[in-house]
């Protein structure tokens, strides 16, 4: 894998929705109060957006004057610690692509999936990827034994009984300790570019539905669900079997959302499987309605007429167009890329994952 320059943020609350702006000042019912975060918020926001700033400071002295519970302030504030800890530490990596890894904490070192795990996690950090685990036992310890410290995470959680890092995670500055599922579980989304997920319990089918869910709905932007059955195994065949039963034919799912799922037995075929989701394509954006998909190296013209014909349904206007760059990018280091650019109808984001499989498939 060429290691891109620059990687863009995983969309974890769809820009395309607009957050309600803040009066400047802010109004919390006290004008002295208010001047002073308006002064804090311009003298103290670093490189950041003054208003972003203006917004987190008024959040917090709204919840400090209100009747809420002792407890409510302490989740807020243990929940927004864990989240700047974790970013801290992903920070200077935010250049690497990096792989999800789930899978049971009870499998030992000489079952199928654990040789499996491993194997994969050797091969994909030799491509230059990292991965990312709970940073616990089993499939865990075998990812990160595969990856080796140098080219793992570890997003541990703290659990009334007690739960130690495995001893590849152990002592690393890449492990961290969360308080709450859901800030570890969003740093799991949030970071990676990939899920692989291995045979697991419950923990491994949350991440799994989550993971669907927040593509399907639009709450996180696309990125490859691979899931890895051990060779003459089928743990994940008969999952997908169960929803291809109990959903999709019951019409509670639609047949594309199978495609944002990819079972596979072999970790080559699972490397290639997500590195040719990056072949060309590399990150998109929304500005309102209209979706602008960057790309590592342009398409052939010739191409674009096709998919407006095959890809109607989801691009109402046909107004597919090729861009050279983009100086009004939300990164300005990603403004350089060439990119397609549509007005997208918004809903069916199984279908915009097969338009990025389109798009790196042609020549």
């Amino acid at each position: 894998m060429s290691r891109p320059e620059f990687l863009a943020a995983r969309d974890m609350n769809s820009r395309a929705e607009k957050h309600t702006s803040f009066s400047i000042p802010v109004n919390t019912g006290n004008p002295v109060l208010d001047a002073n975060l308006y002064d804090l918020s311009r003298r103290f926001c670093g490189e950041h957006s003054p208003d972003t700033v203006l917004q987190m400071l008024a959040t917090v002295l709204n919840a400090a004057g209100s009747p809420l519970g002792e407890h409510d302030l302490e989740i807020m504030n243990r929940a927004m610690e864990e989240m700047y800890r974790a970013d801290k530490m992903f920070l200077p990596y935010e250049n690497r692509r990096k792989i999800a890894c789930f899978g049971s904490a009870r499998i030992r070192e000489n079952d199928p999936s654990y040789i499996q795990a491993r194997a994969f996690a050797d091969l994909v950090s030799s491509q230059g990827y990292m991965v990312i685990t709970g940073g616990g036992p089993g499939l865990m310890q075998a990812c990160n034994e595969g990856a080796t410290e140098e080219n793992s995470f570890g997003l541990n959680i703290t659990l009334p009984y007690e739960q130690h890092p495995n001893p590849v995670m152990d002592g690393s500055s890449k492990m961290m300790n969360f308080y709450y599922f859901f800030t570890r579980k969003l740093n799991f989304l949030k970071q990676s570019d990939a899920l692989v997920a291995f045979p697991g319990g419950f923990g491994t089918m949350d991440e799994i539905f989550e993971a669907i869910t927040l593509i399907q709905t639009g709450k996180c932007t696309i990125f490859p669900v691979v899931l890895m059955d051990p060779p003459g195994e089928s743990y994940w065949h008969r999952w997908i079997h169960f929803i291809e039963k109990e959903l999709l034919e019951a019409g509670l799912i639609s047949p594309e959302d199978m495609k944002l799922l990819y079972v596979s037995k072999d970790a080559e075929d699972a490397y290639h499987h997500i590195a040719q989701f990056y072949s060309r394509y590399h990150s998109y954006y929304f500005d309102g309605d209209a979706l602008s998909i960057r790309l590592s190296h342009p398409m052939a013209e010739a191409s674009l007429p096709w998919l407006c014909e095959d890809f109607a349904d989801i691009m109402p206007l046909a107004d597919l167009e090729q861009l050279p760059s983009d100086t009004t990018d939300p990164d300005p280091r990603l403004g350089f890329l060439y990119r397609l650019k549509f007005t997208f109808k918004r809903g069916n984001y199984a279908r915009l994952r097969e338009f990025i499989d389109a798009v790196n498939d042609l020549d």
